[in-house]
Order: C-alpha cells, then sequence, then structure tokens
C-alpha cells in the first residue's frame, strides 16, 4: 500500500512538474505587470527542437545521430518562465554514439582555489564539494537507495524501500549486491555502523543531524543511557533494515535522513576521534564504486582505476584523474586545449567562449538562489529561538513590498552575467517547480506599481526627492552587503539607484561591503544594534522543500521574522498527511501565499550553471533521476578518441 502510495506521490508531482515546464500558449494579459492572470488557453506540448552539437570531423561516430535534450520553454507568463527560457539554448544532457577506444584516460578538472581537503572516506566526515566529487567516484559516501526526479528517494537504486505510518518506520531492502573495494560484500549493517559512528560522542563531522537524531533510542545512546541503538532492527541477514523514528515528516523522503554505508570491517578498530583524520579516510579509502583509488597529489590531484567488480557493470574507462585547477579564469583555455573531459564553466567567461569548436555546454538549473531579506526581529538566547519585534525598523509591509518591486533583476542578469543569471519567480527553488504556485505574481519589475504603494501608504517624498516615513521622520534604510570584487562595483549602485528611482534612500551599512564569514558572524548573533535593515543572501536549497531551516526558528535565519502563522504553516508541511502529495501541494502554496502577503524577504536571482564537455565523451546529464543507476553513470560513459580534442 505504501509503495503505491508513493507511486502516486510520484504520478501527481510529474503532472505539476510537466505542466511548468511545456509550452504555454496564452493572451496577452491586460491586468498591470504585477499581477499574472490564469492562462485562457491550455497548455500545449511542444517537441523542442534538438540543439546542434559540433563533432570533430575524425570523430568516428560523426555519421551517427547523437541525442541532445533541450526542454521546451513557456512562452506565456509564470514563475518558471525566465529558467525555461534560458535552459531552451542549452542541452540538459548529451548522448553520443560510437566505440569506447580502449587505453584512455578520463580528465575531470574541479575549480578549487585552496588545495583538496583530502577527505575521500565519505561525506559522513566532510561536506566539501570537492572531496565529494571524489567521494562519489570511488562510492565511499553513496547512497544504496536512487534519486528520483523530483528529489525523493527512487526505487531503482541497491535497496528499496517502504515507509510506515502506523509505527513510524521505514524499512530498506537489498535488491543487489554491491562490494567494497577490497572484495567485503556491502551490507545494512554498513548502514548501521554509520549510524553508530555518528551518535558515539567525539564524533567529528556534520551528519548527526535533525532526522538522524530522530531513530528511536539513539540520543539514548549518545548520552550514554544505553548500549544500543533500539530503532535500528537489522534482519538475520543483514540485508533489510528497518529504521523506527520518533516521528515521520514527508521532507524525509528527500533525502532526509541517512542511507549512505561505511565499511566496518574497516574503520571497527579505529577510534572515533581519530577516523576523520585515518589513513581510512585520508590515504587509501575504499567505497563500492565505479573506480577505485590509486594515487594521490596531496591537495591538487587523484588517481583512479576502473573497478572491475562494479555492481551496475565494468566500467568503460580504464583510468580517471580528478585534478584541482586554481582558478576560474584558466578554465576556458584548459577546455580549449583538451586539458579536461568535463569541468564546470564559470558563467562569467560564456560571453567570449559561446560557440566552442571541440567541446559542449550542457546547462542545468541551480539548487541554490540569492534573496534580500529584512530584519524583523531579534533571537532569545535563553529560548533558543525567533522573535518577531514590532518595533524593527523594516516593519512595514508597503515599504518591503515596494523595494521588492523596484530592481530590475532580468536586466541585470543579462548585463552582468551573460543572461546565466536572472529574475527568481517563486519563493520556491526552481528544482521544485511541482510545488510551486504558478498563480502568485511574485515581484516582477514594476518601479511605477511600487511608487503607488508608497504613495498610497503615506511615505512622501521630500524636497529632496526622498521619502519619509509617514510620520514625517528621515526614512534611511541600512544595507548589509557581502564582499565580491568581481561585481559589487555594478551591483552595489544599481540595486541603489534602483531603490532611490522610487524615492526610497538606501546606503551600505558603515558605508562599505564586508567580509561574508564577518558579515554573518555580526547577522547570526545580532552583533548590529538594529543598525542593519536589509541584507543579501543567497542559500543552496538541495533536495529537501522545506524552508525552515533557512527561515524557521534556527539561529541561521538572520531576519528573525516569525509568527504564529508561519510557525502554524511550518508545523503542517511535516504533517503526516502531507504524504500524500496532494495535500502536500496544497501545505506548500498556502506558505507561498502566506509569504507574499508578509514579504519577510523575497528572491532575486536564480541561476543555470554550465558544464564543459569535450566532444569525445559519449554521454553526460544533468538531469536528476530520470535514468536509473544501471543505465546511467560513470561506469556507461565511452570515451570517443584516444585523447580529448582540441580547439
Amino acid at each position: 500500500m505504501k509503495k503505491l502510495l508513493l507511486v502516486a506521490m510520484l504520478a501527481v508531482l510529474m503532472a505539476f512538474a510537466f505542466s511548468a515546464c511545456v509550452t504555454r500558449v496564452e493572451e496577452e494579459p491586460e491586468a498591470p505587470a504585477v499581477e499574472t492572470p490564469p492562462a485562457e488557453d491550455p497548455p500545449a506540448q511542444v517537441t523542442p527542437e534538438p540543439l546542434p552539437i559540433e563533432i570533430d570531423p575524425e570523430d568516428p561516430s560523426e555519421e551517427e545521430p547523437e541525442e541532445v535534450y533541450v526542454p521546451a520553454a513557456p512562452a506565456g507568463p509564470g514563475p518558471l518562465d525566465s529558467k525555461n527560457r534560458v535552459l531552451a539554448d542549452f542541452p540538459l544532457y548529451v548522448n553520443r554514439p560510437g566505440d569506447h577506444v580502449a587505453g584512455s584516460t578520463f580528465r575531470q578538472g574541479i575549480i578549487s582555489t585552496s588545495p583538496l581537503p583530502g577527505l575521500f572516506g565519505g561525506s559522513i566526515f566532510s561536506d566539501a564539494a570537492v572531496d565529494s566529487t571524489v567521494a562519489g567516484l570511488i562510492g565511499s559516501n553513496s547512497s544504496l537507495l536512487s534519486s528520483s526526479p523530483y528529489f525523493t528517494f527512487g526505487q531503482d537504486g541497491v535497496a528499496t524501500w517502504e515507509y510506515n505510518l502506523d509505527n513510524s518506520s521505514i524499512t530498506l531492502t537489498m535488491q543487489h549486491q554491491p562490494y567494497w573495494h577490497d572484495g567485503v560484500p556491502v551490507t545494512m549493517a554498513d548502514l548501521v555502523f554509520a549510524y553508530y559512528t555518528m551518535a558515539t560522542p567525539g564524533y567529528v563531522g556534520i551528519r548527526f543531524s535533525t532526522y538522524e537524531r530522530r531513530v528511536v533510542g539513539i540520543m539514548d545512546f549518545h548520552n550514554g543511557y544505553a548500549d544500543h541503538i533500539e530503532g535500528l532492527v537489522l534482519s538475520n541477514n543483514d540485508r533489510t533494515l528497518t529504521i523506527y523514528f520518533e516521528s515521520l515528516s514527508p521532507s524525509m523522503l528527500y533525502f532526509g535522513f541517512w542511507t549512505s554505508p561505511m565499511p566496518a570491517h574497516v574503520f571497527e578498530n579505529i577510534p572515533i576521534g581519530e577516523m576523520h583524520t585515518s589513513d581510512a579516510v585520508r590515504v587509501n579509502p575504499i567505497g563500492w564504486g565505479p573506480f577505485i583509488l590509486e594515487t594521490i597529489v596531496p591537495g591538487e590531484s587523484v588517481v583512479m582505476r576502473r573497478n572491475d567488480n562494479f555492481v551496475w557493470g565494468t566500467p568503460y574507462i580504464e583510468q580517471l584523474i580528478v585534478e584541482r585547477i586554481d582558478s576560474s579564469s584558466l578554465v576556458p583555455i584548459a577546455m580549449e586545449t583538451g586539458r579536461f573531459d568535463v569541468i564546470s564553466f564559470p558563467t562569467q567567461y560564456f560571453e567570449d567562449y559561446q560557440n566552442p569548436t571541440n567541446f559542449a555546454f550542457i546547462g542545468s538549473s541551480s539548487v541554490s538562489y540569492s534573496y534580500i531579506a529584512f530584519r524583523l526581529g531579534h533571537w532569545d538566547f535563553d529560548e533558543n529561538r525567533n522573535v518577531f519585534s514590532p518595533d524593527r525598523y523594516m516593519n512595514n509591509v508597503d515599504l518591503r513590498t515596494a523595494m521588492a518591486m523596484a530592481i530590475d533583476f532580468d536586466l541585470l542578469g543579462e548585463t552582468l552575467f551573460n543572461g546565466l543569471q536572472f529574475a527568481a519567480g517563486s519563493f520556491m527553488p526552481p528544482h521544485h517547480g511541482a510545488l510551486m504556485d504558478m498563480d502568485l505574481p511574485g515581484f516582477p519589475y514594476n518601479p511605477d506599481a511600487a511608487n503607488a504603494i508608497l504613495d498610497a501608504a503615506g511615505f512622501e517624498r521630500g524636497a529632496d526627492g526622498y521619502r519619509n516615513w509617514p510620520d514625517g521622520s528621515d526614512l534611511t534604510v541600512n544595507w548589509a552587503q557581502p564582499s565580491n570584487p568581481a561585481n559589487e562595483h555594478i551591483i552595489v549602485p544599481f540595486y541603489i539607484q534602483s531603490w532611490s528611482d522610487i524615492g526610497v534612500r538606501v546606503q551600505l551599512w558603515q558605508g562599505r561591503t564586508h567580509d561574508q564569514n564577518y558579515l554573518w558572524d555580526v547577522l547570526d548573533y545580532d552583533n548590529d544594534d538594529d543598525e542593519i535593515h536589509i541584507y543579501t543572501g543567497s542559500w543552496s536549497a538541495g533536495f529537501n522543500p522545506h524552508p525552515g531551516g533557512r527561515w524557521g526558528h534556527a539561529i541561521w535565519n538572520p531576519s528573525r521574522y516569525t509568527s504564529d502563522r508561519q510557525d502554524e504553516i511550518f508545523a503542517n508541511l511535516s504533517r503526516v498527511e502531507n504524504f500524500d502529495p496532494v495535500q502536500m501541494r496544497e501545505a506548500y502554496l498556502e506558505l507561498q501565499q502566506y509569504w507574499q502577503s508578509v514579504v519577510p524577504h523575497f528572491p532575486t536571482l536564480w541561476s543555470i550553471g554550465l558544464t564543459a564537455l569535450n566532444n569525445r565523451v559519449s554521454t553526460w546529464d544533468t538531469r536528476t533521476g530520470m535514468q536509473t543507476p544501471q543505465a546511467y553513470g560513470m561506469h556507461t560513459i565511452r570515451l570517443l578518441a584516444a585523447d580529448p580534442y582540441t580547439r
């Protein structure tokens, strides 16, 4: 029954997500730009035209067609318009035909100004992106479960899963048999060992978090009141694990609890406080992934060989090298000269390299977004919670709404980021379009409407053209902006001038931008005495759509905004009734409508990430969960030439 409910959930989410990505044919709306009328015509599916990828003339596969997927872009208004319009210019995946050339080496680049930290023994010890890349290739951080297209757990991985709302449990059952690189079988006992590692005092890492702490008995074990974790129940053959939680919530389905095993036979004799610095993590880590680590040049590169015993099949690629490049400015030349087969391409250089001949661009929607938030409360250090403060400077919803509508983010993205950043259309991050309210207007650029709102609210202009508070007092907004030498000389005056155009005087807090780490220390600990009125931030939303980690009662919500109604809505998002996909969507629509009405913050920019892929690489896919791990992965990639193509 639970599996049927999951299938229904994914089917409904697919319908919502698909409706957000097909082209809509609509009549021009007559309402002002601040409103988004519903579509008058039903959505029409449009088959996208494939984007051609240039193939080197010496490539033997040139005569065969290659598969390239480009999403359809809606033509009518909607929060996903800008994202889909930009993504329409880039394929989301490439699939080139041709035979693999044996003996060739795959070269992957990583941009990092700092040396690689080198904790490759699994993300239970490190969350550094550069470490995660290597850990993913060797499989030291790989989940036993697959991912669905909607960022939930899938059913196509090494294990399947099933939840039980009656006893708040989730059962994982192995369907395939992977092996650690030393030949020892991977079992559910290795996943249990990971939980015991996290829960043991002295563990050095960040993974012992909210949902892991919900496992029945895990806190008793952590605090020394029990010698075992009651909620972890293994089958006799170690192939089935039932995890009992204090409670379940829908967010847990979005990779909300730990599912990556760690080799118990390797770590069981290493003291807990020494694991993260041990050879098993830094020198000779093992996993169950498609590649086996061979040599490490500390901080710089890693050489791997293929795993002939990989669970999904022997990889075509015999050798793989991951190498650090210390400046994003070096990436275009590195790709033109064939130094790498694949690397993330910095968007600021896209304008000068739009038509490469030996590599192609693949697009993906970023899970991160930037925003501007208003300081509306304080942190209660006794209760460890955020508290709304009615006397905060920015406690006027009309002023907040007008400021949100005053900036042309599409113009900013087009001129500064080559169109690869653009106005964010929703409070929800773009990859969760299935939960997005397509009827909310958001805050489109409309200075006329912003001026009208302020006029009606009594913010009269003085002789200098700037507005005062309705009581006649001076209105000057202090803005905290993180330093960014690459573009702050453009962004800062652009924002300030945009707000000035609607009569709102805004100035940088303390007259300058600030180091981001320093600024967040000030914001997190309320060390500004209400001198900071608004601030700029960014957030990587990840798989979990629940926004409580950013906008709830956590200390890292420096806006400090809270209300009984928001608390009620957040609690509603976690109700077990929302395992029903229709109710889940309704709960997220309710949140978005509430935020639209109170404006504690507003999204500013979404972005498209670019991957540069050499034309000799057969396959690359930026989509999540669209193919099974058996059908697609590093083990399926073929190299169609002995060396990377050059310009």
